[in-house]
């Protein structure tokens, strides 16, 4: 409310600044204009109109406009001076074509110019012999340059504006098409250790009842953190990668193992920077998860190493199960993070069976 106080104090300043200037201009031009009518109570009130409009130049700029142009064209009318409404009316015309649309300031400003073409054309004729399509070309000329200026800006700003908003849902659809990935992620690693785990149970229900408890315990361990990891994805309005990647690697391993997976883990890469740490994760996660999924009964190996420059993650597996048919989802979105982060990402499979990922990634401050 303030704000829209202070700009209407502006506007009104504005307008009081142009009533004092375009009073002394009609002074000034009544002097030098030998055949206009001298400058009494009511030629001064039209210029104060054709002035003081101008407080509505933001608010109304069509209002404005209609005034400003409708009292110069009644002081041109009347016979009094030249100069001092037109330029009020040109102002009220800038203003419109820059803060309206185009298909609303154009005939506007068009019905504006014919106005004032009729308001002087009686003085003229027969003075000056001056043909009338010599005033239409004047009165474009001095009444289409503050509109067209104005209608530059105006054009300029929804350019802007629409680039603003182009930004903006390309950035909402990246972060839906994020989110999206994460929730598969998530969500496909938890669902898979669980249907193994399911599985290992069914196996065994008569026989080892105590196993029976071991994967019913590890089902609940991986929906809890399987839903956790979800609430995460789901809570968090920005990406907040992870700190580090090696303790929760571990607790990843330990969850595979505990669905029935033989993990073996690798390498000693430290803490990592968050960004690369968050990628590792997500490169493991999604490859234990495939394992698990397309492999058959087999182990897995995951090795994490510094490199010169960087680090490389390796997943590892000698699985006997059917193919997987390109990419997939989540292996294309791996793809996608890791060159994104400037890395290199292969997923093949292996001379004499298995499958292998390998994701190479650039550590800031380190060169190879």
């Amino acid at each position: 409310m303030a704000s829209v106080r202070l700009a209407a104090g502006r506007d009104v300043g504005a307008a009081i600044a142009a009533v004092v200037v375009a009073v002394l201009l009609a002074v000034q031009t009544g002097t030098s204009q030998g055949d206009a009518r001298p400058l009494d109570v009511w030629g001064v009130a039209l210029v104060v109109v054709a002035a003081g409009a101008l407080a509505w130049r933001r608010a109304a700029p069509a209002v404005a406009l209609a005034v400003s142009a409708a009292a110069s064209a009644a002081s041109l009318l009347a016979g009094y001076p030249y100069g001092p409404g037109l330029l009020c009316a040109a102002w009220a015309m800038f203003e419109l074509a820059w803060r309206r649309p185009l298909r609303l300031s154009a005939p506007l400003a068009a019905a504006a110019a014919v106005t004032s073409v009729a308001a002087v054309l009686p003085r003229l004729v027969g003075v000056l012999d001056v043909p009338a399509l010599g005033l239409v070309l004047w009165a474009a000329c001095w009444l289409a340059a503050p509109w067209s200026l104005g209608a530059l800006l105006q054009v300029r700003a929804v350019a802007e504006r629409r680039a603003r908003d182009d930004l903006m849902a390309r950035a909402a659809l990246e972060e839906r098409i994020r989110i999206s990935r994460e929730v598969h992620d998530v969500a496909g690693h938890g669902f898979a250790v669980i249907a193994m785990q399911a599985g290992v149970a069914l196996v065994v229900l008569d026989e080892q009842p105590e196993q029976v408890r071991a994967s019913l315990e590890g089902i609940r361990a991986a929906a809890t953190a399987a839903l956790g990891d979800l609430r995460r994805v789901l809570d968090e309005r920005e990406h907040r990668p992870r700190p580090t990647a090696t303790p929760e690697l571990a607790a990843l391993v330990a969850r595979a193992r505990t669905a029935g997976l033989p993990v073996e883990l690798t390498g000693d890469a430290g803490d990592l920077p968050a960004a690369a740490g968050d990628i590792v994760y997500q490169v493991v996660r999604e490859s234990l998860t495939n394992v698990i999924r397309h492999a058959g009964p087999t182990g897995a190996v995951v090795d994490v190493a510094r490199e010169p420059g960087g680090v490389l993650v390796t997943v590892t597996d000698r699985g006997t199960g059917a193919p997987q048919a390109g990419d997939g989802r989540g292996l294309a979105g791996l793809r996608e993070r890791v060159e994104a982060a400037g890395g290199t990402f292969e997923a093949a499979g292996r001379d004499g069976g298995g499958f292998q990922v390998r994701a190479r990634l650039p550590l800031p401050g380190q060169t190879a």
